[in-house]
């Protein structure tokens, strides 16, 4: 282990810490099964907790974590608490199956989820600059995608054995933990003084989060609240149409998995061709492939529009991130980012509501119709972020503030 590369350790860190990111996709699989097998007394919509409790507690976790990480715990101590209380949390609920109690530990595992968000993207800003960043937030996404693909596939076959083995697949988790118990270093600020060092924190500590990394992580969540609809009605629209059975909308969903891996190994060479225009380019794609979805009425037509939409969310996130650099000092980056992920969980929790509001306002209740209005959000939003990126003023913010620092000396 000695003989590692200090950048490939870095790398491996990064990667361990984003491959344990999409660990709620474990139970995706299985919930019908863990219904109807485990729980044939509990109302359906009781069991389905089991997964929403999870992505809304995702929200605090990633909050707290923003807030704490790098000042009162550091990035290993972060990591371990996120990695172990997922281990735990997650495989308790084998052991004990009595409802209420699993319904807490998933409140858990959402939360130490959300406490590992803000850990992957500011580890990636801290340890790489910004020539090696676009690169490793590729890689970074490929895995992540990678993971999800991992948990469902073998959320699948060990349901088919007992539908309470997918709880003890989170003691995955325990490999990308050892990872990092190794591989992670504590990144080092890189400034040119330690006088430097303390009036920067001094500079930081009074300072706000930026405008732009609020607005940032609103589009996002306006926009994830509209796409929303499409993942959740997946199912629903083939049933409904007479598409197919319920086997294939699960094989057209995992498609949207395979868009994310695609973007990990494009976004590198795509940042470096289009620069500023990253994130533009990655909402025309999601607009696009949202559209295509929307008015798509045959199986080759949806997972091409699920496909392409996949792969714009991976450009876009990276995208967002990396720009943090630019103007997010780093001693607010961490919140930066669990704010933008808070954004996406936000709107993911709230797509519920929006299609139970389409269906009692327009008296419709076709799983497609709040689709084709979530496009119409989506291509106004994108068009708004859009702009407001191509016509941001480009800047280091931690340049700036030494910059500024130097002139104050």
């Amino acid at each position: 282990m000695k003989n590692i590369n200090p950048k490939t350790a870095k790398l491996i860190s990064v990667l361990a810490v984003y491959f344990a990111a999409n660990v709620i996709f474990i139970l995706g699989p299985a919930l019908q099964t863990i219904s109807t097998e485990l729980y044939p007394d509990i109302p359906y919509s009781t069991v389905l907790l089991i997964s929403t409790l999870s992505s809304l507690f995702m929200i605090p976790g990633s909050l707290v974590a923003g807030a704490v990480i790098g000042k009162q715990i550091n990035f290993k101590q972060m990591a371990i608490l996120s990695m172990g209380g997922i281990i735990i949390a997650g495989v308790l609920p084998f052991f004990i199956r009595d409802i209420v109690f699993v319904l807490v530990m998933r409140a858990i595992v959402g939360f130490c989820i959300g406490l590992g968000f803000p850990l992957q993207s500011t580890l990636a800003l801290k340890l790489f600059n910004d020539d090696e960043r676009p690169k490793v937030l590729g890689w970074a996404t490929f895995v992540m995608a990678l993971g999800s693909i991992t948990y469902m596939q073998l959320s699948g076959i060990v349901c088919d054995m007992n539908a309470a083995f997918p709880w003890l697949l989170h003691a995955i988790v325990i490999i990308p933990l050892i990872l990092v118990l190794i591989f992670l270093k504590e990144p080092v600020e890189d400034t040119a003084t330690s006088a430097n060092t303390q009036k920067l924190a001094k500079l930081n500590s009074g300072e706000k989060l930026p405008a732009m990394a609020i607005f940032a992580s609103a589009m996002f969540m306006i926009i994830f609240f509209a796409f929303y609809p499409v993942l959740l009605n997946m199912s629903a629209i083939v049933d409904v149409e007479g598409l197919g059975t319920a086997a294939l909308a699960g094989t057209i969903s995992s498609i949207f998995t395979i868009g994310n891996a695609c973007a990990g190994l494009i976004f590198a060479p795509l940042y470096k061709k289009t620069g500023k225009y990253i994130i533009p380019v990655g909402l025309s794609f999601w607009a696009l492939g949202t559209a295509i979805f929307a008015f798509g009425h045959s199986i080759p037509m949806i997972a091409i529009g699920i496909f392409l939409a996949g792969v714009a969310i991976q450009i876009v996130w990276p995208g967002t991130i990396n720009s943090f650099s630019e103007y997010v000092p780093k001693s607010k980056q961490s919140m930066a980012s669990a704010l933008f992920v808070s954004g996406m969980n936000i709107g993911c929790f709230c797509t519920t509501f929006f299609i139970v509001t389409v269906a009692i306002v327009t008296g419709n209740e076709s799983p497609r119709l709040p689709c084709i209005i979530g496009l119409a959000i989506v291509i106004i939003f994108a068009a708004i972020w859009s702009t407001v990126e191509i016509k941001r003023k480009r800047s280091n913010a931690i340049n700036t503030q030494s910059i500024a620092i130097t002139e104050q000396d």
